[in-house]
């Protein structure tokens, strides 16, 4: 009975001393379980913020991506536009440039028999024929009108399409080739303005207005007026009319011909952007 009593007291001293070893056990585990969690917690967070910051850079270079390729549509755009104002500028430069070298073919032609005129005034006028002579007279009073194509040119700066035109030099051209071109027009109907006006009908007192025209490429006929070589060769007004006439028309050539170097140099301008 005493042993079996001394055997409980035994049994129960034990379990109080295993009591706190128990506890702080107990106590250690959910500390433990915190650590891991707050540390999954935090590699779950810095996984989540590192996708989040991967789609917000794939976002932004889709954007990217997006306005790059729609400038390189427009740039597409305005290039292919560039090149067919190019070539509408370009055939209607070589028409002007055809049209001006005609002119001034004619001009010079008109420049010279003005010259010969003269020397005959100062030489024996009886030992050249008369046919040579009218032809002469002829070719002083021809003018010869030219009419510019600005249509294209016109149209491009009317719409503002100048600045789909990348190269500065064709933009100077579309600005300023109208403008260059009117003084040499404003000569030319100053000229015209003293052939209409005083050289023709002070050659028609001598010589008849029928017997030029036909070396112009107008058949009239004879005329019955008789042709008065002497009376012209003496007139001093006649005279000082043609020294007029080819000083003016160097000036027109010389003008005409600074715009024909103006279109052959933008038309090779041109023609190397077009390649």
């Amino acid at each position: 009975m005493f042993e079996r009593r001394e055997h409980k007291l035994a049994a129960l001293g034990s379990r109080t001393r295993l009591a706190p070893v128990m506890r702080t056990k107990n106590e250690a585990m959910p500390n433990a379980l915190r650590k891991l969690k707050d540390r999954f917690a935090e590699r779950k967070w810095s996984k989540y913020f590192l996708y989040l910051f991967g789609e917000i850079l794939l976002v932004m270079i889709g954007i990217l991506l997006a306005i790059k390729i729609n400038n390189w549509n427009e740039d597409r755009k305005l290039r292919e536009q560039e090149q067919l104002f190019l070539l509408w500028l370009k055939n209607e430069m070589e028409v002007n440039l055809k049209e001006l070298e005609t002119v001034i073919v004619e001009d010079t032609k008109s420049k010279d028999a003005a010259f010969k005129l003269l020397s005959i005034y100062n030489s024996d006028y009886t030992k050249i024929k008369p046919e040579i002579l009218d032809s002469l007279f002829a070719q002083v009073q021809w003018i010869w009108p030219l009419n510019y194509q600005m249509s294209v040119l016109n149209s491009i700066k009317l719409f503002g399409d100048h600045q789909v035109l990348q190269n500065p030099q064709i933009q100077l051209f579309v600005n300023s080739f109208e403008e260059s071109t009117k003084d040499a027009s404003e000569e030319t109907l100053l000229l015209k303005n003293v052939i209409v006006n005083q050289y023709a009908p002070r050659v028609s007192k001598y010589i008849s207005m029928s017997l030029r025209v036909k070396y112009l490429g107008y058949d009239l006929g004879k005329s019955k007026f008789k042709s008065d070589y002497n009376g012209i060769f003496n007139d001093r007004e006649t005279e000082s009319t043609l020294t007029y006439i080819y000083m003016w028309r160097l000036e027109e050539i010389k003008g005409l011909q600074s715009i024909r170097e103006n279109l052959l140099k933008n038309i090779a301008i041109v023609k190397k952007e077009l390649e």
